[in-house]
């Protein structure tokens, strides 16, 4: 088998870094040297497989990204159809042996089907959409991997309520978005019960932004789980849970956001030992229980690290590639 290097990277909304005429960004600009400094990331973990989120919105716009920035023939481009401006791509080491079959959006919106669904267990169904941010499935077979693999990226609806000042608002937009993530998580993990059987069997890779973590809020509790814990599994249908790789890294270190709260903690800077940011586990990757035993021991990270760019301009020292901090694992696939 061989041990292939995963990594689930948020590029923070790059559709500023590769226009749209496919040309780059001129050097004294900030989108130039974020994107040196997000291409400075990938480089810096060497993956040999990327589920990309917040991708460029389309295949050459990301591909010019690579050639651009990372090197040419480092990685091939596997583009999800365009879904707005936030788009979704696997990158996959151009030297591996590896074929790569992307769903189409239409297949995808069948297979994640998003409709109606009770989230909040009232009786009454709400209806719900992917709108642009339906998974990206992708197989992935070929002398370099022992069996064929199922790869699934997610962008999930994000719990962020950013509304200063007004907290009935803050409240209600808040169980609002946890609610749709539980109708997200609903549609995938009927997804995933398709593509892993009742005794396991089945090779899934699950990654992505799932904009939810560890952490429970009360409108989580109420839901009974806004995301990640029903898309993981259900405890009465044990055989199908998913595993954590990042389970066993340290907890100290388990976070892959920092970000400034402006409702609960508004401050710019430590006061009275409170922190000026709040850290949060946003980011994933999960594996299917045929695939739990396949983690490498010892693999796994999370880069908190910034990667040094030469010739930084001292105005953009502060600046960082992405807001997230990406995990990585290495699997025997």
């Amino acid at each position: 088998m061989a041990q292939l290097k995963i990594l689930s990277l948020n590029g923070a909304d790059m559709i500023d870094l590769v226009h749209k005429d496919l040309s780059i960004p001129g050097q004294n600009t900030e989108h130039f040297w974020r994107a040196k400094l997000l291409a400075a990331m990938i480089k810096e973990v060497d993956s040999d497989i990327i589920g990309l989120v917040e991708a460029p919105p389309d295949h050459a716009r990301t591909e010019k990204f690579i050639d651009q920035f990372v090197g040419q023939n480092s990685y091939k481009v596997y583009h999800g159809e365009k879904r707005g401006t936030l788009g979704l791509a696997f990158l996959i080491r151009d030297s591996l042996d590896i074929d790569v079959t992307i769903r189409t959006k239409a297949e995808s919106l069948r297979d994640f089907k998003l409709d109606k669904f009770d989230a909040d267990g009232d009786g009454i169904k709400e209806h719900y959409s992917w709108w642009n941010r339906v998974p990206l499935e992708a197989n992935l077979s070929g002398q370099d991997i022992s069996a064929p693999t199922k790869f699934v990226l997610i962008h999930a609806k994000s719990k962020g309520a950013f509304i200063p000042g007004d907290l009935f608002a803050y409240e209600r937009l808040s169980k609002a978005n946890r609610m749709k993530q539980r109708a997200q998580a609903k549609a995938i993990r009927k997804r995933l019960d398709e593509l892993v059987s009742e005794d396991g069997s089945g090779r899934v890779v699950v990654l992505g932004d799932m904009n939810d973590g560890p952490e429970f809020d009360i409108y989580s509790a109420l839901l009974g789980g806004s995301f990640l814990e029903p898309l993981m599994g259900s405890i009465w249908d044990q055989g199908r849970i998913f595993y954590n790789t990042h389970t066993t890294f340290p907890k100290k270190d388990r976070w892959t956001i920092d970000f400034r709260d402006r409702v609960v903690n508004p401050l710019k800077s430590s006061r009275y030992g409170q922190p000026a940011e709040l850290r949060s586990w946003i980011d994933h990757i999960l594996v299917s229980p045929e695939l739990k035993d396949s983690v490498v021991q010892d693999s796994t990270g999370i880069l908190h690290k910034k990667p040094r760019v030469p010739g930084l301009p001292s105005k953009h020292r502060r600046m960082r590639g992405t807001d997230h901090h990406p995990p990585y694992v290495t699997l025997d696939l």
